[in-house]
């Protein structure tokens, strides 16, 4: 089961090595792709399995981790090739399954069908699946000194539960199954989690160009080659407005009811469909929705799963009008005003106070804020209202001449060695990215003896995954932006040599001069007071990306 990641690991890629990242043309490595591999049934047979025992013969080392699964004792095995760092990502991967399985067969009130459930690494560019014996993931890529982000392992876990057809349930079940389980408070991954899983699968990326609604159709490979996300983002989408036509519970359930755990013959690894799914596929799935509320799905699906031509309605997932990272359907779902950012007026926006749980309908007092932010930290969603109830350090420049996006306010603070940053322009930058293309943060390191040039974002509301810019000596690690009316970013800073970090903002295109600088000859110095070891605001479960 390919998860869809190799375009937008592919950019990465670039963008990591590139000090002027260029746009990748998609039919490039799609044909490149399709060399490598081609469309297999939803439910392959499970192939070069790993006999227990057998991995020293073929050079793999092995980490257990026992758990307990709904009363059941399940061993989580992951298999990689003790090269480089693969040890320590190897743990990373045992270490977040072990956190996820238990919580997921909690929230689908089934158990995966093996006893022993394995993950193995990808050493042979082949693709990421699950073959049910063992799902296969890379433990690092694109970066091989990087760990996988979690999206693409929550993703291949889930297709224990969801392996059958249709398609579009499968995939996007298996993508969406973390930010539903967050939502809904049965597994808490955090803000930052969530916006990678969402990142990851694109949900905030435009529909694809060359686009159909989905139903059971199998897609030539000349349609699939011109736009693939139209398998992965499209199917994450349209599960996220099930999710919120549904509401939580109503959503599990629907996501029960696609199952039938106790069909013992089905399949050895994967858990059968139900009986309806089996027979009548997307006809069965929408009989299932009638089941939990009952509307006219396929009027709601028009465009998405069944006949073409969306709604205006549903199109609405598509748009965040008040730009506060809540689009425009979500606020319709939650009562918030969807052309306003603070729906109560209360100073802190509808996104900052769903994550802290305040009411975003009713107003709080600013004290309550206060403790609540300074508790929890800075709220990572491209908005500035949090910011103003914490301690910060603000620096201030006039828009200097010449400059097409001037950079004219930095704030920043640090906490348990993590840099969190705030850059402003002299407009919200939501309203440059609907006029320039291929736009890019790049932080320059000017410190002493900086150990890489520098810290790059690009500037898309669907990203949050930055980039250190050629990193010489020291350990590398993933940097964290999202970027909105502010853009807001946050790096580890732990084993920077010197006292103080020193920044220069820019803001660049895919050419020619920078678009927006902070002052040359002024760069932004950050006295750095190491604490312990590096940890986030709160322990979150998942990858924390650091190395």
């Amino acid at each position: 089961m390919f998860s869809g990641f190799l375009e937008t690991a592919f950019l990465k890629f670039a963008i990591q090595y590139r000090f002027v990242f260029m746009k990748t043309k998609r039919l490039t490595w799609i044909l490149v792709m399709l060399l490598l591999f081609s469309l297999r049934d939803t439910i392959p047979q499970p192939i070069n399995h790993v006999s227990p025992g057998k991995e020293d013969e073929l050079g793999l080392e092995s980490q257990e981790k026992t758990v307990q699964v709904l009363g059941e004792t399940k061993t989580i095995r992951v298999l990689y090739k003790p090269k480089g760092k693969k040890n320590h990502f190897a743990a990373l991967v045992l270490e977040t399954s072990a956190a996820y399985i238990p919580k997921l067969a909690e929230y689908l009130q089934a158990a995966p069908k093996a006893n022993v459930l394995t993950i193995k690494d990808i050493t042979d560019n082949s693709i990421a699946r699950n073959e049910g014996s063992i799902a296969y993931v890379p433990f690092a890529f694109p970066d091989p000194e990087l760990p996988i982000p979690a999206p693409l392992l929550y993703h291949e876990i889930g297709h224990w539960w969801f392996g059958q057809e249709p398609r579009w349930v499968a995939e996007g079940v298996s993508s969406f199954l973390p930010v539903a389980m967050e939502k809904s408070g049965y597994h808490s991954i955090g803000i930052l989690e969530t916006h990678k899983v969402n990142s990851w699968w694109g949900f905030r990326q435009p529909l694809p160009k060359i686009d159909f609604p989905l139903k059971d159709n199998s897609y030539p490979d000349l349609i699939v080659a011109k736009d693939f996300p139209i398998y992965y983002e499209k199917s994450f989408k349209i599960q996220y407005l099930i999710y919120l036509e549904l509401g939580g519970e109503k959503y599990r359930k629907f996501l029960i009811s696609l199952m039938n755990p106790t069909h013992d013959s089905w399949h050895d690894y994967f858990i059968a469909p139900s009986k309806i799914i089996s027979e009548e596929k997307t006809k069965g799935v929408i009989s299932l929705l009638k089941l939990q509320k009952e509307i006219n799905w396929d009027q709601l699906l028009a465009g998405w799963v069944q006949k073409k031509g969306y709604s205006s309605q549903t199109k609405t997932l598509l748009l965040d009008s008040d730009s506060d990272c809540i689009v425009d359907y979500e606020e319709i779902a939650n009562k918030t005003d969807p052309y306003l950012w603070d729906s109560d007026m209360d100073g802190l926006g509808d996104f900052a106070e769903n994550t802290l749980g305040t009411n975003p309908n009713e107003k709080n007092e600013s004290i309550d804020f206060q403790s609540r932010i300074q508790k929890y930290g800075i709220i990572l969603d491209g908005m500035d209202d949090d910011w103003t109830f914490l301690n910060v350090v603000t620096l201030i420049q006039p828009k200097l001449p010449g400059q097409k996006i001037p950079i004219v306010e930095f704030r920043y603070f640090i906490k348990d060695n993590l840099l969190y940053g705030l850059i402003r322009s002299d407009k919200p930058y939501t309203e440059y990215i609907s006029k320039e293309k291929d736009l890019y943060f790049f932080l320059a390191d000017n410190s002493k003896n900086k150990e890489r040039v520098g810290f790059g974002f690009k500037m898309n509301q669907n990203d949050v995954y930055g980039w250190e810019y050629e990193r010489t000596i020291g350990k590398k690690r993933y940097v964290w932006g999202k970027v909105g009316k502010v853009f807001e970013f946050q790096i580890d800073v732990s084993d920077h040599p010197d006292p103080e970090l020193v920044l220069l903002p820019l803001i660049n295109g895919p050419s020619g001069p920078s678009l927006g600088h902070w002052e040359y000859e002024k760069p932004i110095v950050i006295p750095l007071q190491k604490v312990g070891s590096a940890n986030g605001i709160e322990k979150r479960s998942g990858f924390s990306g650091k190395i």
